[in-house]
């Protein structure tokens, strides 16, 4: 292999790091006070429930679904959580957003657990209806929207306790605590996706699913689990994102979904599934996460940043078009100089 050839292929391999280096120079360039160590750390603390969401999707896009009520299902958790914890008001006296006082321990794990029985509901009606898996989130996208204003009562939620929010707002030394959670996870996600039976069955099941239940693969199952997974991460960014901010309401989050997708397709989990790494992941978030944060510091008016967040959605749906593409050509040239077999002694 020449060394031209081995240098497109590894630009290829790492694109999304190029994309995110060629971004932060950009940003450094034409934005004041980006290129700061603060800054690096704000944008690190930031991305702390967008980095679960972009997992969450990316759980599920590697088995060739959809999951459309992430962003839906951490806003009802971290709505009812909040509830749950959140002193309720003093006799007597008139405080909007009481709650009814659990012990925030407790509380954590029922909104962990809400947000993962989301998810087996929704892997459980598409594999055991055989449903599209769009319509359903989209579906219990809009029920758990429609639950978090029952419960929410446009009412903000605060005195969430200061245990509930060590992680998602407190520091170590000069590094946000949450920044560090966030890069575990995709720590973690890595070493399933190449370590474990589970993170290869995912890939095998997104690449050809009656192949890989063919080959003995419990096809049900994994899906099963993936949307479990994808509904226990969007559980773990309400704990961070409501540990941030220290209250909720139910407009806590917008947009976040269709920005979790394009991170994650930027990042190289294809939309057909069975493709995608967790660098790959991570280099899609940051790249998400930098824009962001310097169009925040441009202070951009919010109806452009809607603008460019559209865009970058439309990138990462021709960057994932580009790669199946190249993916097919490269497939059919080998396909092309494979020796053709020869005939056998006798037959015509």
């Amino acid at each position: 292999m020449s060394t031209s050839t081995k240098f497109r292929r590894a630009v290829n391999d790492n694109f999304i790091w190029v994309l995110v280096v060629g971004t932060v120079a950009a940003a450094g360039l034409t934005t004041s006070g980006f290129l700061t160590i603060n800054n690096g750390f704000n944008v690190l603390q930031a991305m702390g429930p967008l980095g679960c969401l972009v997992l969450a999707q990316s759980a599920v896009l590697l088995t060739g679904h959809f999951d459309l009520s992430t962003e839906a299902n951490m806003v009802f958790v971290a709505v009812f959580g909040a509830l749950l914890m959140v002193p309720a008001p003093a006799a007597g006296s008139v405080v909007a957003g009481g709650g009814y006082g659990w012990p925030w321990p407790l509380a954590l794990v029922i909104m962990l657990g809400t947000a993962a029985l989301v998810g087996l509901v929704n892997g459980l009606i598409i594999v055991k209806l055989r449903m599209n898996a769009f319509m359903v989130t989209l579906s219990t996208s809009i029920i758990l929207g429609g639950l978090v204003l029952v419960v929410g009562q446009a009412r903000n939620l605060l005195g969430v306790p200061s245990g509930f929010r060590f992680i998602g707002s407190e520091m170590l030394g000069r590094l946000p605590v949450s920044g560090l959670f966030v890069l575990g996870l995709f720590v973690v996600a890595h070493l399933i996706l190449t370590r474990t039976v589970a993170g290869r069955h995912l890939y095998a099941i997104g690449s050809n699913r009656q192949a890989a239940r063919a080959a003995g693969l419990n096809d049900d199952r994994s899906i099963i689990g993936a949307f479990v997974t994808s509904g226990l991460l969007a559980g773990t960014a309400a704990f961070l994102l409501v540990g941030r901010l220290g209250s909720a309401s139910p407009g806590i989050s917008s947009g976040l979904l269709f920005l979790s997708v394009a991170a994650a397709v930027v990042g190289g989990v294809s939309l057909a599934g069975g493709q995608g790494t967790a660098s790959g992941m991570l280099g899609g978030l940051l790249l998400i996460s930098v824009i962001s944060n310097a169009m925040n510091l441009a202070a951009i008016p919010s109806q452009w940043i809607r603008v460019v967040s559209g865009v970058i959605i439309l990138l990462a749906v021709f960057i994932d078009a580009t790669r199946l593409r190249m993916v097919g050509r490269a497939s059919w040239r080998r396909a092309m100089r494979a020796p053709t077999p020869e005939p056998v002694q006798g037959t015509p």
